[in-house]
């Protein structure tokens, strides 16, 4: 049995009218784009809930590099998430800090209330945890920094269809590298995991990953060398974290000389990759069901969310 054979669900659906929590796990965002996404949220029909640590008047502690020092991040994040009239949580934004926490999140107190929970970057770890300890679906998509720069109505479409957990998304892809064999690959069938490929690199050991086995494996990044890309890529394979991984998608490498080393990547494991889909560090950033049944074909350079 597989970790994926055992029941695994989505959270409950989200729309506008609903109160929504936004969670400052990582890194300080400044108070002019804190007011422009609360706003941007707010147009969109939501009742906008700040944790503690980020609320007017707020004396965070600790170093500048977070908002708030560890243990007032974790009890800000811990009264939203034991909130019942909070349906979903949003990060503020990303830089560096989830993973000082991961080993002191309550995943309890998460499983007892399901809720779409929506981030990237530095969050990769808390939704892959979250799909491991709790298995819900998670999203990666837009957090409050995005909608402060304004979202495009593509990310506005993408993010409450998923939100209200309407299935049947689709992309279209671009098929790369050699085939892996001749004649028409077949369609491939497997749960969306992954995220910003420096995380997952950084997570890796940490007993907060999920089983990669048997999943269409989803990677992106922002600001690294080919030389960096290839070494993370290398740690993922050696650390034997994606062994059993069906195909690769690549969303955006923004800055990034990615491309080679994706090919290899994927040469190594035996699996099709595919690149475009838009997801990462730039716009248009989509949302994502992380741990959702997705089916890939490789000759169509189609993936879609079957369940």
């Amino acid at each position: 049995m597989t970790f994926f054979d055992r029941p695994f669900g989505w959270p409950p659906s989200v729309g506008p009218g609903d109160r929504i929590g936004i969670a400052a796990l990582s890194g300080r965002i400044d108070d002019d784009r804190l007011r422009a996404g609360v706003a941007a949220l707010g147009d969109l029909g939501f009742e906008v809930v700040l944790a503690s640590n980020l609320r007017p008047g707020a004396k965070r502690e600790g170093r500048d590099l977070f908002a708030g020092s560890d243990r007032q991040r974790l009890q800000a994040f811990h009264d939203l998430a034991a909130d019942e009239e909070i349906a979903a949580i949003v990060f503020a934004r990303g830089g560096y800090g989830v993973t000082r926490l991961l080993e002191h999140i309550d995943w309890r107190l998460l499983a007892g209330r399901p809720r779409p929970y929506v981030g990237y970057s530095d969050l990769t770890p808390f939704l892959l945890g979250l799909i491991a300890r709790t298995r819900t679906v998670a999203f990666h998509g837009p957090m409050l920094v995005d909608f402060a720069r304004g979202l495009l109505a593509e990310e506005r479409r993408s993010l409450l269809a998923a939100l209200a957990g309407r299935r049947g998304e689709n992309w279209q892809l671009e098929p790369v590298g050699r085939p892996r064999s001749a004649g028409r690959p077949e369609a491939i069938e497997g749960r969306l995991l992954g995220g910003c490929l420096t995380m997952l690199a950084a997570t890796i050991g940490t007993g907060f990953l999920p089983d990669f086995r048997e999943s269409i494996l989803f990677l992106e990044d922002i600001d690294e060398p080919e030389y960096r890309i290839d070494r993370l890529l290398t740690q993922l394979r050696s650390a034997r974290r994606v062994g059993g991984v069906r195909a690769v998608v690549a969303g955006h490498f923004t800055n990034c000389d990615a491309r080679d080393g994706l090919i290899d990547f994927a040469e190594t494991l035996g699996v099709p990759l595919l690149v475009g889909l838009p997801a990462g560090h730039q716009a248009p950033n989509h949302t994502l069901p992380l741990g959702a049944p997705v089916r890939l074909d490789p000759s169509a350079g189609t993936l879609e969310v079957t369940d």
